[in-house]
Parts: C-alpha cells; structure tokens; sequence
C-alpha cells in the first residue's frame, strides 16, 4: 500500500492498536525499518511537504519500498488478531479451520464437535452461508468416513438444513439486490416525476412483495433479522421517492426498534447499528425533517460497544449530526456553545479528530469550515479547508472531493480573491468536463457570474427552482450557496 493509504491507517489506530502493534512486533534480529516507518508517520498529523522530505532523509534510495509494504502487512495482521474475538464470522471460521485440523489428524468426534458449534453460532446470528459451509463441511466428514453412525434421517435433516439456509440467504440478497436499485433510482433521479417513472416504482414494488410472501410460504414461519431489515429499507427508500417524508419517519422509527429488539444479531458488530443511525440521520437531514433527527441522534448516544475505535467515533458522529442541524438552521451561536465543552482544549480537539475515520474527518472539517464562513471567519475557514484539500484525491469519495473542491470556491469569491478563482476555476471546469452534475454546473455558472459582475439577488431564483438529483441538493447545501448570494 502506497503511503497516502498508510498514514490515515496508522492515525486510525487507537491507543491499544499502537501498543498491541509494537509488542507484537519485538524480538532481535528483525528489521526495525518498519517500526521507523510507522514512528515518522505517527508524528505527522497530516500529509505534507514535511512528511515527504522526512521520508526521504530517513529512507533514501529504495529503502522506503520493503518498509512501507511490510509495515502494512504487519499492521493488518496485527489487526485481524487484536479483533479476531470480536467478529462473529471470524469465530466461525476458526471453528471451521479446527474442524478441519482435528479431522485430519483422527479426532473425528472432536471434529464433528467443532463443526457443530460452527453451525450453531451461525444459525444464532443469522449468517447462513456460514451455516451452509458447516453443514457441508460436516456431509463431506460423514461421505468420507462412510456414513458411519449416521442414519438417513439425520442425513435428510441435514439436507433440509441447508436448503432453508440457502432459501433464506437467496431472499436476502435479492431484497437487497430491489433496495440497491430503488436507492439508485433515488439518488439519481429523486422523487417520481411522471407516470412511466412511478409504473417502473410499482413493478419493483410488487416484486417485492412477491418475494416477501413467496418467503413466508417456504420458509420458517418466522421472517429472519435480514429479510426484515432489507423489506423496511426498502420501505424507507420507497417512501421517500414518492415524497411520503412522514411513511419515511414510520419506516425509520421501525427499522429502529427491530436492531432494538434484536441485540445479540449486532452486538458484535455494532458498526451495522450505528451505520442505520447514520443513513437514518442522513436521509432526515435530506428531507428536511430536523425535528425528528434528535430521536435518532439520542439512540446514537446510547451505544455502548467495546468495540476499539467504535466507542470513539460513535460520540463524534452523535456531536457532528446535533451540529449540522444548527449549522443548516444558521444557529451559529448555538452550535459555538455546543462545541465549547469540546474546544476548551483545541490540541486535543483536533488530535481527536485526526483520529477518525478519513470520511467521518473529512465531513467534521467541512462543517466546520461553514461554521467559521457563517460566523465571518473567513481566514480559519480557509486553513482548515487548506487541510481537507492537502489530501489525496483518491482517499475520499467522489462526492466529498468535489464538496470540498466547490467549497474553496466559494469561500475565495467571499473573500473576494477574483484572480486566482479565475484560474481555479478553469482548472476545476477541465477535470470535471463532461463529468459534473446538474449541481456543480449551477455553482460553477453562478461564480462566473459574480465574476462577470452579473451576480444578482435574482439569482436565488436558481437556487429555489432547481430542481436536481437529491444529492445535487445536498451538495448545495452543504456549500451554503443561497447564503453567499445573500450575502455577497
């Protein structure tokens, strides 16, 4: 892995990663190279100049090549062993793995053992392929042992096993698959505008229904965790793109209390809980319902996981969801004094941050940066901006590159910097040609107009009557774009 994927992996380690990475990695006659490697970026809080030239002076020649892709390796292998009890589907394969080695070496009955204890712990968290590589596993242990102590019964019940398994499984993925879809439509379309669009929602609509009922009659009497979980995102994304926030709300409030009710099938991966939380938050955001974002915001705040650098993200996630509400309502006052418990200490408030995510860092800095332009402080908007543009493009996603991209923008033509927009702009126009969206042509055109001199209140008309994709709408109110008109 190339550097600019190294360093945001070694700042995401929490305190016990590091610790456990470096006692795990001690003994003489091994090549500390790598352990210099992770120190020098572990004293680089971000991707710079510095780093480059350290790198250089403490790696010349190709000595940077074997460091850099044995540190990686040995951090992920640390990794996967500091979290190997704490992932269900890793139990399960260890379970699997020591069947397998038993078997080999003539403790059939303790393999056979294992392999049961695989299975069950699948079917307990609802991971069925998992239960089918057991069971199978487990057919193949009896064909080559030749049935011994095995009656048919026991060979149809197995059979049966795995059947419903995979009946389950194939229902799940192709719910997923018509969520996937209506997402997509969504996303890129918003909601139903004409009559061929809504049929098409309604053919989709009725193959999911098909596809629940076809369910109940062959399988288990009762609808698993997944195929419950995939019909009410289905239900959410349907809602929403026939502009039904209020069913949408329902729909939330249910998906909600199923994780609720059904702890044991995430609490050891906790991460799909907080990402409904997150998707739930962003999509109310989308609609413009804050009134019901506290709710969900609260239910954020209430988890508690073991899980290293999950505890740490979840209460950042809680804060960034309570500020944005503020930030797009123009409460900035309200969102300093929110924030003041955390800046008291402004060294630690960053390191914390640092320490997130790349993504979930990325979207603090750029809320952040619009609090200060809301607030007038257009210099610290700028130097925090200047960090989010310094890193790679290919460490963000599409959408948060061009947000940030259109943002510096923005925030020059506030301060009223017209040379260098000029020049910015032709530069972001030719790598974005035949690429850009609805919504960053409106922007686009809108600060050639303020260059022109031709900028007018009127121009909010543009703004009010656009008419674009649902993320087109995000991305211009994520750039506060109504708001520099007014106050341009």
């Amino acid at each position: 892995m190339t550097i600019d994927v190294l360093h945001p992996l070694i700042h995401s380690l929490t305190k016990s990663e590091k610790r456990y990475c470096r006692l795990t990695t001690g003994g003489s006659g091994v090549d500390k190279g790598f352990l210099r490697l992770f120190d020098c970026l572990l004293a680089h809080d971000t991707l710079n100049e510095e780093l480059t030239a350290e790198l250089d002076r403490q790696f010349p020649g190709s000595t940077l090549e074997p460091a850099r892709k044995h540190l990686y390796r040995v951090v992920m292998q640390r990794l996967r062993q500091f979290e190997q009890n704490q992932r269900v589907e890793v139990r399960i394969g260890q379970l699997l793995h020591d069947s397998q080695i038993l078997y080999e070496r003539g403790l059939v009955q303790a393999s056979q053992d294992q392999l049961e204890k695989a299975r069950l712990l699948a079917q307990q968290h609802e991971r069925g392929l998992y239960a089918v590589l057991a069971a199978r596993q487990q057919a193949e242990q009896w064909v080559r042992l030749q049935f011994d102590g095995v009656d048919e019964p026991a060979l149809a019940s197995l059979h049966d096993q795995i059947r419903q398994q995979l009946d389950q499984s194939q229902a799940a993925l192709q719910h997923a698959a018509l969520y996937e879809t209506l997402l997509f439509r969504y996303q890129a379309r918003g909601v139903v505008g004409s009559p061929a669009d809504t049929l098409r929602l309604n053919d989709l609509l009725l193959e999911e229904y098909q596809l629940l009922n076809r369910q109940t009659r062959t399988g288990p009497s009762r609808r698993s965790f997944a195929l419950l979980q995939q019909h009410l995102h289905f239900q959410s994304a349907y809602f929403r793109m026939i502009g039904d926030g209020a069913g949408s709300l329902r729909v939330y409030r249910e998906l909600e209390t199923l994780f609720a009710r059904n702890p044991t099938l995430w609490t050891h991966q906790p991460l799909y809980y907080v990402q409904l939380l997150e998707g739930i938050l962003a999509d109310l955001r989308l609609l413009e319902q804050y009134e019901a974002m506290p709710y969900f915001i609260d239910r954020l705040r209430r988890i508690d996981t073991p899980v290293q650098g999950l505890n740490r993200l979840v209460p950042y996630l809680a804060l960034y969801f309570s500020l944005l509400r503020l930030v797009d309502a123009q409460h900035y006052t309200d969102a300093v004094a929110l924030l003041a418990p955390y800046q008291a200490d402004p060294a630690g408030f960053e390191r914390e941050l640092s320490q997130l995510p790349m993504t979930t860092r990325t979207e603090f800095d750029l809320l952040l940066v619009r609090l200060n332009l809301g607030l007038g402080q257009l210099s610290a908007g700028l130097h925090r901006l200047n960090r989010v543009l310094a890193l790679p493009a290919r460490s963000l996603p599409g959408t948060l590159y061009t947000q940030s991209r259109l943002l510096n923008l923005l925030l020059h033509a506030r301060l009223g910097n017209a040379d260098y927009l000029t020049h910015a702009l032709r530069s972001v126009e030719r790598k974005r040609k035949n690429k850009a969206s609805a919504g960053e042509q409106l922007v686009t055109d809108l600060l050639r107009q303020w260059l022109s001199g031709r900028l007018t209140k009127g121009s909010l008309d543009r703004i009010d009557t656009f008419s674009g994709s649902p993320a087109d709408r995000q991305l211009l109110r994520n750039l506060d774009v109504r708001d520099w008109i007014i106050r341009r």
